[in-house]
């Protein structure tokens, strides 16, 4: 790599960053600053540089997909030695299982699901205070807080859970002992683990700054009081640390996450350099200048300019109620062009996720693909997840994994062929078959994703496996474009061309939960992350009566100046042949579908899914490859069924232009 050419399109803070001569950096990054480039370029410019090891060097991250994303750009810049990147659970997770191995230890199961064990020791009586419970040992074993310590420094730190501190403290003993007792961890255990060993046995200690001795933090502003301490023994007796990013952006005090870490930064981090990235390359000066106004009404400062030219209006929508606001949002969806939304460039953030269900349904009914979180319930990954979770070895995984992808192809290709020859013999087969079509489709996509996992953790597990898909929100990786549907914490760090941010009132933002100062503060920043996710148009929507109560708007967006959406960017004549091919096209494939699925005996949804016939209806593919991309189907469907699906689609443009 080229010393040089790292640094050349860099502007003159990041170069900043980049080479900046102590090795104890702290980078506050705006957003859309450009974090990820200076983090990338950073541990690029010191290799090539010779002033870091490749091998010795650690990124850690709060996701799988901010990991993924920073190998990918690490080889792009022409880097051939592996760096170790990835989530602070997932690499202490590795390092945790070869210490069972050298010291001989058996190997314990992480468990994601904290809920369910809390549940378990609790009786059908006692699970009246059951969020309570799991919010108070959230709080407690994120600060690294075992259940002995917990009723001491709970009433020190003026905690008043609803079930009382007495009543934690008990069943928080419980739960340790019953994890002990069936030999199980959960995530904050894994990092407390370590702590433990590297705070005991100075030779493990050693080791580990040995092997990770160039540290660099990622969304430092998201750091607990347990990984920080983390950090604090990684760095010991070295202090290579780089820490990039924003107090503005700091939402997850639900988990121990403190803002404070990079506003005190110097206090922190004694002889720490600090670098200020105060650009945003992102988004539109009104965009930033509204997400600048979310903050300063919240009393939180903040400095962040944009490096672009002039841009549209910040837009906004009102609807009656909540069923006005989402018949509004989808119809403006309508007149975006569609090149955006195969893209994957358009987005609705919501506060919370039940807000996100009436939008998927409106924008599915007018033809329009939606992504939403793999990780939602009833999705393919969590199917997955419950399939193989018992699995104890990497190559029990893929033996699933592959056994699973030829089921799915097998009974596809073999549900076609039913459809077209009418088979009474083959009807009656598949009426016996174990699974139905639609059971190996969910699990086909686990399948993809577990693969994924195992080229991530090549000596993963079931457990692992579990444990790696709760830590991240990654989207379902089969999905072809569509908008997405994503709360606003599941949004952070993404972002896209036009983003509909919804239930912009009273109650939601701030969400009523929010009674303290902190937490109002928190629910501004949230705001901030959500609006900024937008490049080029942002709209704001809202209702004026949700769940048949007036809501007023949100007190974070009073002040901003809004324009209403153009009545009719496109021509009517445009707009309403869309709407018509996609409607017409809809219903011709039902039709199709539901006869053709009469006919093998099967249910429709098994044949082919409400949300592919919508794919098909709005992509109007023309070829077998064009089907398979917009698709569900494997290669072997789609070359089956595209001869009965592509003259529909044919058929009914036709009938439209020629009205």
């Amino acid at each position: 790599m080229d010393p040089a050419a790292l640094l050349a399109d860099l502007d003159t803070d990041q170069r900043s960053a980049v080479t900046a001569e102590s090795h104890l950096v702290a980078v506050i990054a705006g957003a859309g600053s450009g974090k990820t480039r200076v983090l990338t370029r950073r541990i690029a410019w010191r290799i090539a540089t010779e002033q870091a090891d490749a091998r010795h060097t650690l990124a850690l991250t709060f996701t799988r997909e901010a990991a993924g994303e920073l190998r990918r750009r690490l080889s792009r810049l022409g880097m051939r030695e592996r760096v170790e990147a990835g989530t602070f659970h997932s690499v202490m997770l590795a390092v945790l299982k070869q210490r069972w191995i050298d010291t001989g230890k058996p190997a314990r199961t992480v468990v994601s699901d904290r809920r369910r064990l809390v549940g378990d020791v609790l009786d059908s009586s006692q699970r009246v205070g059951l969020d309570g419970l799991i919010k108070e040992i959230d709080w407690a074993t994120a600060r690294g807080v075992n259940a002995d310590r917990y009723s001491a420094i709970a009433r020190r730190e003026g905690r008043k859970p609803h079930v009382g501190v007495e009543r934690v403290a008990a069943v928080f003993g419980d739960f340790e002992r019953m994890k002990r007792k069936r030999g199980v961890i959960d995530f904050d255990d894994v990092l407390g683990l370590v702590i433990r060993d590297m705070e005991y046995d100075r030779e493990f200690a050693d080791s580990l700054r040995w092997r990770f001795r160039h540290l660099l933090v990622d969304e430092a502003q998201d750091l607990n009081p347990l990984q920080h301490r983390l950090v604090d023994l990684l760095r010991t007796d070295r202090d290579d640390l780089f820490l990039v990013g924003d107090p503005a952006q700091a939402i997850y005090g639900f988990n121990g996450a403190d803002p404070a870490l990079l506003v005190d930064v110097e206090v922190r981090f004694p002889g720490v350099e600090v670098v200020r990235l105060p650009l945003n390359h992102r988004c539109t000066p009104q965009i930033v200048r509204a997400g600048v106004q979310v903050l300063s009404v919240a009393n939180q400062p903040n400095k962040l300019l944009s490096h672009r030219g002039d841009g549209a209006p910040v837009e906004q929508l009102v609807g009656s109620d909540e069923a006005a606001e989402v018949r509004r949002a989808a119809n403006e969806m309508l007149r975006i062009d569609p090149n955006l939304i195969r893209a994957g460039e358009v987005a609705v953030l919501a506060r919370t996720n039940a807000q996100l269900a009436r939008f998927a349904q409106a924008l599915e009914a007018h033809g329009i693909s939606v992504r939403r979180s793999a990780t939602a319930a009833g999705s393919p990954l969590q199917a997955a997840v419950r399939q193989v979770t018992t699995l104890g070895s990497a190559s029990l995984l893929r033996a699933w994994a592959h056994d699973t992808l030829d089921a799915y192809d097998t009974l596809a290709a073999s549900r076609a062929e039913q459809a077209l020859a009418n088979s009474e013999r083959d009807r009656r087969a598949a009426a016996r078959a174990d699974k139905t079509l639609e059971d190996l489709e969910a699990e086909r996509r686990g399948a993809a994703t577990l693969l994924d996992y195992l080229r991530d953790q090549q000596l993963g597990d079931g457990a692992g496996f579990r444990a790696w898909v709760a830590m991240t929100n990654p989207f379902d990786d089969e999905s072809n474009g569509g908008v997405d549907l994503l709360s606003f914490h599941a949004a952070k760090g993404r972002e896209w061309h036009t983003v509909f941010v919804t239930g912009v009132e009273s109650s939601l933002v701030p969400h009523k939960s929010a009674t303290t100062k902190e937490a109002k503060a928190e629910e501004a920043r949230l705001l901030y992350v959500a609006v900024t996710r937008a490049s080029d148009r942002l709209v704001l929507t809202r209702s004026e009566r949700r769940g048949g109560y007036a809501r007023t708007p949100s007190p974070f967006v009073v002040d901003l100046d809004f324009t209403e959406p153009a009545a009719a960017p496109l021509p009517r004549e445009l707009h309403r042949k869309r709407r018509s091919q996609v409607d017409l096209t809809l219903s011709a494939l039902r039709t199709w579908r539901n006869e053709s699925a009469r006919k093998a005996d099967v249910l429709p949804s098994q044949l082919c899914s409400d949300r592919d016939l919508n794919s098909i209806a709005s992509s109007k593919p023309t070829t077998v490859a064009e089907l398979e991309a917009n698709t569900s189907f494997g290669p072997i469907m789609a070359a089956r069924l595209a001869d009965q699906i592509l003259p529909l689609v044919s058929q009914s443009i036709s009938t439209i232009t020629g009205a």
